[in-house]
């Protein structure tokens, strides 16, 4: 039985070393790194990109039967995968790509995201040069990365905008407030509702023209699904931001032999790395289910404490109507890190 996995994030790695126990499958995982990387920690590169080690483990450490193809997937077709050098059939597929992190801006010089451990490390020497450091965006990775650097490098200028009125809008206000707080008493400065939309040799400019000059600029606003590679799959199976529609048991909707998880999902929840873990569990055991003729179980989504970093040493746990800001959700945070490591391994 062929069982094929795109992608080999939190969803994805899990699925596959759940499945991999199983010898009578064969599976097969289609990553381009050869490793899989604790996303949720990225930002910590920016800094000390040593640490890139303490956060990533080659899936032949944990895969002892899969087939891993680091060949980019060219098409996907509801009976096969298509890479630069080959098609792969499959009964069972699973779709866990994750999303993409676009700058929208004209020019993207000096300018980056924390998509990619790879990706930071190769900016982490100009953080460590720049004087003035513009972060776009205050959701959860904005808000941690201003927390960080602001904590570990007092003497940069760190400035961020974010389009809404609140930093962590999706969370309570008390949330919003500490953050800001935060922030502002390690003199970061704030601005709200205003948009960065155009850079010009080190100006960025807001929609209310405002002209902000900084050495680099670090993108976090917005995410995308983009599952350009089903371009064979009906419109049925997309939302209108191209999320893939699933049923309860994360099923791609109208395929039966097809698994969605992970951030490309239309579930209606927080896109976080417990709620991708979840996926994988129950899409790892719903096919095992399906190959034995047992009836499915329904993924049910929920919403899960969030820990927020703000540098080192403090932090804010939630889960509403409950806040607990400081020293332990910053331990937490940490521990959060180890533990979703050594599952893996």
């Amino acid at each position: 039985m062929k069982v094929v996995i795109l992608g080999g994030g939190f969803s994805g790695a899990v699925i596959a070393k759940k499945l991999d126990r199983h010898k009578e499958l064969e599976l097969t995982l289609l990553e381009t790194k050869e490793y899989f990387e604790y996303s949720p920690s990225i930002w910590k590169l920016l800094l000390l990109p040593s640490y890139h080690k303490q956060l990533i483990i080659p899936y032949k450490q944990f895969l002892k039967h899969a087939r891993l193809i680091t060949d980019p997937i060219h098409h996907v077709t509801p009976e096969c995968i298509e890479t630069e050098k080959e098609k792969l059939p499959y009964d069972y597929l699973v779709i866990s790509t994750g999303i993409d992190y676009p700058i929208f801006l004209k020019n993207t010089k000096d300018v980056f995201t924390i998509k990619s451990g790879v990706e930071v490390k190769q900016h982490s020497e100009k953080v460590t040069e720049a004087h003035t450091i513009l972060i776009i965006g205050g959701g959860l990775i904005g808000t941690e990365v201003a927390g960080a650097l602001a904590r570990k490098t007092p003497e940069k200028q760190i400035i961020l905008v974010h389009p809404h009125d609140r930093l962590l809008e999706r969370n309570t206000k008390a949330v919003s407030q500490y953050a800001k707080k935060y922030l502002e008493e390690h003199s970061v400065q704030v601005i709200f509702k205003e948009k960065v939309i155009n850079h010009q040799s080190g100006v960025f400019i807001t929609d209310t023209k405002r002209r902000i000059k900084a050495d680099l600029g670090i993108w976090c606003a917005g995410i995308k699904s983009n599952p350009w590679y089903m371009k064979t799959f009906p419109p049925s199976v997309f939302t209108e931001r191209n999320a893939l529609k699933v049923n309860q048991f994360l099923q791609l909707e109208g395929y039966q032999n097809i698994f969605v998880g992970g951030d490309i999902t239309s579930t209606p929840e927080e896109k976080t790395a417990a709620s991708a873990d979840r996926h994988g569990r129950v899409i790892s055991e719903n096919i095992l289910r399906a190959l034995r003729q047992k009836p499915l179980i329904v993924y049910k989504p929920r919403k899960e404490p969030m820990i927020i970093s703000l540098g080192n040493g403090d932090g804010i746990l939630t889960y509403p109507p409950f806040v607990i800001p400081g020293f332990i959700p910053a331990i937490l945070k940490l521990l959060v890190e180890k533990i979703g490591i050594k599952r893996l391994n």
